[in-house]
């Protein structure tokens, strides 16, 4: 078993939306940020994944395990953030504890206490006198506090200010960190992040999987060249994996390798945010992103 998270043609329709027969394998020990456009499918996939909403076809394995047939066993070995808190306004960290202690069995009220204390979390307040800061890293602390295998995060650093948004990298850094099975699998729109923290990116766009690609071969395989619609004519398509007109530049994403690499406009390397806007507004050449 080489992958903690494998999904084969994964599908679920909704009207005007499709998550379309999605194949994606997250391997053992990784940081994977996925990411995509507002309506990409994001949310969608992690659902399924946790087995929050029903799949119309396909198969999801975590652990090696069917979701499904064995989900009770898998939840005791993941970690999950969604926005919303789930957390009655009324209750208090304190209050948390005793209710978690009952719901997994390796719950570690010793470490809960020290993610609270490290994220400067105020185990009196009540949840509906915190800020969102505070919600977040509470429910953050929560999905850490049983010592899980695998963490999937939706959005978890949606709406942060940069500190806390900082803090919250840090604590998922060191939380892969040295670790060969422990995972997360984190969405985000800020794409930023991901060269912070991220081993991986998985590119969703219109229910589709484009890609999934360690985040260094993005820097070090590709180059994204900036240049005049007279240099981009001079561009042979057969090197021209996906092009962009922004304006009166183009954009051009091609391998590093590549002859025009050295002459051709100005050249850099490429931004997760550069290939999602290629791919989303640009055309795509002979290759695409294998």
């Amino acid at each position: 078993m080489d992958c903690i998270i494998e999904t084969r043609h994964l599908t679920k329709t909704y009207p005007g939306f499709t998550l379309d027969a999605v194949n994606l394998r997250v391997p053992y020990g990784r940081i994977v940020g996925l990411v995509g456009e507002n309506g990409a499918g994001k949310t969608t996939l992690i659902s399924l994944i946790l087995n929050q909403i029903k799949r119309d076809s396909g198969c999801v394995r975590v652990f090696g395990k069917d979701n499904i047939e064995e989900e009770r066993e898998i939840k005791q070995e993941i970690g999950f953030f969604v926005e919303q808190s789930g957390f009655h306004d009324c209750l208090n960290a304190k209050d948390i504890n005793g209710i978690m202690k009952h719901v997994y069995k390796k719950w570690d009220e010793a470490h809960f206490e020290r993610l609270l204390t490290k994220l400067d979390v105020e185990t009196s307040k009540k949840v509906k006198d915190m800020s969102k800061g505070m919600k977040s890293k509470l429910m953050l602390a929560v999905a850490m506090s049983h010592k899980p295998a695998l963490l999937i995060l939706d959005e978890v650093t949606s709406g942060l200010d940069p500190v806390v948004r900082d803090d919250i990298l840090k604590l998922l850094k060191e939380y892969v960190s040295g670790k060969k099975n422990t995972t997360v699998f984190f969405s985000t729109h800020i794409t930023s992040d991901l060269d912070k923290v991220a081993d991986d990116v998985a590119f969703l766009h219109e229910g589709r999987l484009v890609f999934y690609e360690p985040i260094d071969k993005l820097h070090h395989e590709y180059a994204l060249i900036r240049c005049s619609p007279d240099n981009f004519n001079t561009i042979d398509p057969k090197d021209v994996i996906m092009s962009y007109q922004d304006g009166d530049k183009h954009l051009v994403l091609t391998h590093r390798n590549s002859k025009y690499a050295d002459d051709t406009g100005e050249i850099g390397i490429p931004a997760i945010d550069d290939i999602m806007l290629l791919y989303i507004r640009g055309g795509n050449g002979n290759e695409g992103i294998d």
